[in-house]
């Protein structure tokens, strides 16, 4: 379990990537306000980064940015905790949010959407993590 220090920078971490989202978004004329109705922006976004040339340094940086925004938008409805934790199966590790017990891998999830294409939709994606925690008992904050 991560110490209270490497918690905290965690998620000064993301919430910083998901501000500098935030800015950036503007470049695309969207408008980002952490709302739910936001990732329906944030999806098309994804459509026109996807379509662009990118180095893999490039791509990694774009995984964590717009993966903290979604992250952020998620812990703003449920709650949550970001940590660094091992990818499950692979050799690295990556931005993780734990919501009720459940782990949510947001960069990986923005990762799929830009190399695997519309099929990995953002809002589609919400839609059924929001189900599924809707359903799960939890603490208002």
């Amino acid at each position: 379990m991560p110490t209270g220090d490497t918690h905290d920078s965690v998620t000064e971490m993301a919430k910083a990537y998901a501000q500098r989202a935030v800015g950036q978004a503007r470049d695309y004329h969207a408008v980002l306000d952490y709302s739910e109705n936001s990732l329906m922006e944030l999806e098309v976004i994804l459509s026109q980064i996807s379509d662009a040339e990118q180095s893999p340094d490039q791509v990694t940086e774009t995984c964590k940015l717009w993966g903290s925004y979604l992250g952020e938008v998620v812990r703003k409805q449920f709650g949550g905790e970001w940590s660094v934790e091992p990818y499950p199966g692979k050799q690295f590790s990556t931005l993780t949010l734990t919501v009720n017990g459940s782990k949510l891998f947001p960069s990986m999830k923005i990762h799929r959407r830009l190399t695997q294409g519309e099929g990995e939709n953002i809002w589609s994606f919400y839609k059924m993590i929001k189900s599924r925690l809707d359903a799960t008992p939890r603490t208002i904050h």
